[in-house]
């Protein structure tokens, strides 16, 4: 909660509508700040948005959020080039607990094969937040990935075997990580999976777990 928000809820000076918007309006910007944050390396401030004992899930990362941010410094001191667009968020608040699912679209530039390729993939951020310290912090990330797509700078030749053993969702993502020597995490949730189904069934659970 904001300090605007923490002072008008105690005094009880607005409805409580008011100090609901306020809450959304804290949350909110823990999830734009991410994505910048993250892009442009400002990682002292990326680990300010999370709750001590945060984890976080992607394609080629499943651990502590503040592992996550060291290997991503790493990543971007040996060229790695990655955009966050962060769209709307569809945010629930219990108490001091929340969910928020907001759209994102993830661009990678790598290469395969010595060809220059450009990775872009839509899909939504599911975030336990809980507030820590009087502040609206991550206390879980978990991305759902929906569709992705290869553009190649030229031709490139595509072993279609290994790409149809990954997940539709993130199909290209994992290959051209995989060609880079990630370690890839399994079973991640995609639109419509089992997995998606269970992580929103799970996260539901904890909202209202009070």
């Amino acid at each position: 909660m904001t300090e605007l928000g923490k002072s008008l809820d105690s005094s009880n000076a607005l409805p409580h509508s008011m100090i609901e918007w306020l809450d959304r309006a804290a949350i909110t910007r823990v999830v734009s700040d991410w994505g910048l944050c993250r892009d442009a390396e400002r990682w002292d401030r990326l680990r300010t948005l999370y709750t001590p004992d945060a984890i976080m899930l992607t394609t080629w990362f499943a651990g502590p959020a503040g592992e996550f941010v060291d290997r991503s410094i790493l990543a971007a001191k040996r060229g790695s080039k990655v955009q966050h667009f962060i769209g709307a968020a569809s945010i629930e608040i219990n108490g001091g607990r929340a969910i928020a699912e907001t759209r994102m679209i993830l661009m990678v530039r790598s290469n395969v094969r010595d060809v220059e390729v450009d990775v872009t993939c839509f899909g939504r951020f599911y975030d336990r937040f809980v507030r820590h310290e009087n502040e609206w912090r991550i206390s879980k990330r978990v991305p759902i990935y929906e569709r992705d797509r290869l553009n190649p700078g030229a031709a490139v030749p595509l072993d279609h075997a290994s790409l149809a053993g990954f997940a539709e969702g993130y199909r290209h993502l994992a290959y051209v990580q995989m060609l880079g020597g990630a370690t890839l995490t399994p079973g991640l949730p995609t639109a419509g999976s089992e997995e998606e189904a269970r992580l929103c069934a799970e996260g539901a659970a904890w909202l209202h777990d009070t």
